[in-house]
């Protein structure tokens, strides 16, 4: 039998394009926050929701290893403090002493890329696993070496929670699904390891799992709207149109997204519902979308005409994964495209095409460096091309009181405007 929900009565709100928002006690006031890897695209986001409520939030430490790249929609009650996850935990125990610092809330979206191991972003599993996890052991060992107990420790993840990256899945993902154990998944290593910390403690913890997730940032390169946004203002600049690279199936199967401005009302949300500790919950926007839908959008955003699929399937090339869908059964998927992204980036005319639009728009940041350059345009393409549909089950937020929501393609229009806004593409 399935338990039945809690009881619980929320006031909710709508925000600019965010609805449905809860609305907090007055009576919750004065908590302390600590935001480990506060300069990504979900820390700095979890900053700004943060900052809307100083007399819920009276200090937040915002905790990264470079400065703040931005101010946009910090509030006075954060404090930013540069700590490396990769030191000892007595070196970052004895900075977080010295800033006397406690908390009720920690939420960690600390994160590190390696370089991959083969053919895709994430191929480097073990990796993965070892440095994400010593970002994360770190964090626990030099909390109790400072003495920091928190009520509450938010740990965000993902949809590679349930195997996304790698292929077909059981959809929509529940909360409850089983490990996918085709390679070592650092997520599960991150989730072992605060389970244990907790355990040992006494403190209550919290997973969020957003899917592809939607924000303006500095310096992030797996941004798949950083990179799209370029994409369309390199295609203007070049008066072409805005070429869409994959087949029907691409352009009209149901995908999820999870705007980082409402993953952070999320987070926000179930550290301070009592009834909510030790759970995890999915993270999404809500709305069905399809990237078909955002097509014809972002090509009038841009004045552009666009492409619909291509008829001909001989126009297409095929790529077929090697291994077993994460849900267990059926053949590997095969992803149809006329071109990837990457392949698009790597043309020396569109390089050139955004040397002559940074120059002349000042632009901040080149998604086309050699540094950047795969990172980007390769998570564009996990993002655009999957070779399946993935969506995720909402109901066990619902039924924790929990009822955000944001129109997908109207989070992209926004990410876009505060691209445009911090010089990282032109306007448009």
């Amino acid at each position: 039998m399935t338990s039945s929900p809690p009881t619980i009565s929320t006031t909710v709100e709508n925000r600019g394009i965010y609805c449905g928002l809860p609305k907090f006690s007055s009576l919750i006031s004065g908590r302390k926050a600590i935001v480990f890897g506060a300069n990504g695209i979900s820390g700095s986001y979890m900053l700004r929701a943060l900052s809307q409520a100083p007399e819920r939030w009276e200090h937040v430490a915002a905790l990264s290893r470079r400065p703040p790249t931005s101010s946009q929609g910090i509030g006075k009650n954060v404090e930013h403090i540069q700590v490396d996850l990769l030191q000892k935990p007595e070196e970052i125990a004895k900075i977080l002493r010295d800033h006397k610092l406690q908390a009720d809330v920690v939420f960690f979206f600390a994160y590190i890329q390696p370089p991959p191991a083969d053919d895709h972003l994430w191929s480097n599993a073990e990796e993965l696993a070892r440095v994400n996890g010593t970002l994360l052991q770190n964090c626990l060992d030099a909390l109790e070496l400072a003495s920091i107990r928190p009520k509450r420790f938010l740990l965000q993840t993902g949809a590679k929670h349930y195997g996304a990256h790698l292929g077909p899945v059981h959809s929509p993902v529940v909360e409850s699904d089983p490990r996918v154990l085709i390679e070592p998944n650092f997520y599960y290593v991150q989730e072992d390891m605060l389970s244990q910390y907790c355990r040992q403690t006494g403190v209550q913890w919290n997973i969020v799992r957003p899917a592809v997730i939607l924000g303006a940032v500095e310096g992030s390169a797996m941004n798949s709207v950083y990179a799209l946004a370029a994409y369309a203002a390199v295609q203007k600049h070049k008066g072409e149109k805005l070429v869409w690279p994959g087949d029907a199936w691409g352009w009209e199967k149901e995908l999820t997204h999870s705007s980082a401005m409402l993953n952070s009302y999320l987070s926000e949300y179930v550290v301070l519902n009592e009834q909510a500790g030790n759970e995890a919950f999915n993270a999404s926007d809500g709305s069905p979308f399809t990237y078909g839908r955002l097509w014809t959008q972002l090509a009038k955003w841009h004045g552009l005409e666009f492409t619909y699929p291509e008829d001909d399937p001989t126009s297409l090339h095929e790529l077929t994964l090697q291994h077993k869908p994460p849900r267990g059964f059926g053949k590997p998927p095969t992803i149809r495209f006329k071109f990837t992204f990457l392949q698009w980036a790597q043309q020396p005319e569109n390089q050139q095409s955004w040397k002559e639009l940074a120059q002349k728009h000042n632009l901040k940041g080149n998604p086309f460096a050699p540094d950047q350059l795969e990172k980007t345009f390769e998570y564009l393409d996990f993002a655009v091309l999957p070779p399946n549909s993935f969506s995720m089950n909402l109901a066990k937020g619902r039924k924790f009181g929990w009822y955000g929501f944001v129109d997908s393609i109207e989070s992209h229009r926004q990410v876009i405007e505060e691209l445009v806004a911090m010089n990282m593409v032109p306007p448009f």
